[in-house]
């Protein structure tokens, strides 16, 4: 400890220390991190750029985690207790009342399944259960029988079966049987969930990943647009189809190359087309899409693999979606892309 003696000493002392404070503080820098876990079933990996430096890391690692637990209690399917479930549960056909989330979600998949002439549906829950690749974890033993398929049928149909109040955050089931699920599009909005988050805090630049599903906001660690490469649906092959540069868009990918199993030499996929009530048949192996949010991206990428490239094709010029099928046609991958996605800069 110093002893100062007098008044010139002291407002030395003052400018010194002001002098001292200033500098350290200038020398404070916004920071880069990478925060990472599981969830939904698979990994996350986000990446934040020029963090300000007010914001700590284990801070904005328990919002993160806060607003996951959030999603998953409102879209898990494999939560007895969330808000789908507990609606999937509900025997009644009047009037339900939906969170402001669920709402929002429940509008994206009535766009996408009427702009996608119903090959998205909310409500194919027990055929895919069917089918052995729902939330119940069931092998699949024996390949359901077309009669089988026919009357599960009759209990799947959104446009049909459930009725949406938007204004009112209401939801009803036409049939107290139905059941929903949002496999298709929950993970693209929990993602648009913490990216929400993100804004609130203040963080101007990062990469959301959820299992390959992605949202990107400002620039990367090179002050240039985020680098996304696109996976190879012959994982043999470990090549990336494709590269594309975005910022401010979610990215989705939909195939049928990892989650499917094999019965008598023939494959069976887990995408469901939902006006037979069966396993994709068509060349299309995997589908991109690059979207405004994350959600819209998920959502549009099921409809468009269970569509296939060819029809797929048609719906995505109309609408002006980003979006590139790779097919397998005479053992090689071919890429079909939509003029949107040939436009992207």
């Amino acid at each position: 400890m110093i002893l100062l003696k007098n008044k010139s000493q002291i407002n030395y002392a003052i400018l010194i220390f002001s002098f001292l404070l200033i500098f350290s503080c200038s020398q404070e820098k916004n920071y880069n991190a990478k925060i990472k876990g599981n969830t939904m079933g698979t990994y996350y990996l986000i990446e934040l750029i020029d963090v300000p430096v007010k914001l700590k890391i284990k801070n904005i690692e328990l919002e993160i985690k806060n607003t996951l637990k959030k999603a998953n209690k409102i879209l898990s399917n494999w939560d007895k207790d969330s808000e789908i479930s507990i609606i999937n549960k509900t025997d009644k056909t009047t009037a339900i009342k939906i969170s402001d989330e669920l709402n929002e979600v429940f509008k994206t998949a009535k766009e996408i399944n009427a702009k996608s002439n119903g090959f998205f549906d909310l409500t194919l829950d027990p055929i895919i259960e069917l089918w052995g690749f729902g939330y119940k974890s069931k092998q699949m033993q024996v390949i359901p029988k077309n009669n089988q398929i026919k009357n599960i049928l009759s209990l799947t149909g959104q446009k049909s079966f459930l009725k949406m109040n938007f204004d009112n955050n209401e939801l009803i089931k036409k049939n107290k049987d139905i059941k929903i699920n949002l496999s298709s599009i929950g993970k693209g909005y929990g993602i648009d969930l913490i990216g929400k988050k993100l804004d609130q805090l203040g963080i101007n630049n990062y990469i959301i990943n959820i299992g390959g599903d992605i949202l990107t906001k400002g620039y990367n660690s090179k002050k240039e647009n985020w680098v996304i490469g696109i996976e190879n649906p012959n994982l043999k092959e470990k090549l990336i189809k494709e590269i594309v540069n975005l910022t401010n868009k979610g990215l989705a990918t939909s195939g049928d190359y990892k989650n499917f199993f094999t019965k008598n030499g023939k494959r069976y996929s887990h995408i469901i087309n939902p006006k037979t009530g069966k396993p994709i048949k068509h060349s299309t192996k995997s589908v991109t899409v690059i979207h405004e949010n994350s959600m819209k991206a998920d959502g549009w990428a099921t409809a468009f693999l269970a569509l296939g490239s060819l029809e797929g094709l048609k719906i995505a010029n109309k609408e002006k979606i980003a979006v590139i099928f790779i097919d397998e046609i005479d053992n090689k991958l071919i890429k079909f892309k939509s003029n949107a996605f040939n436009n992207l800069k």
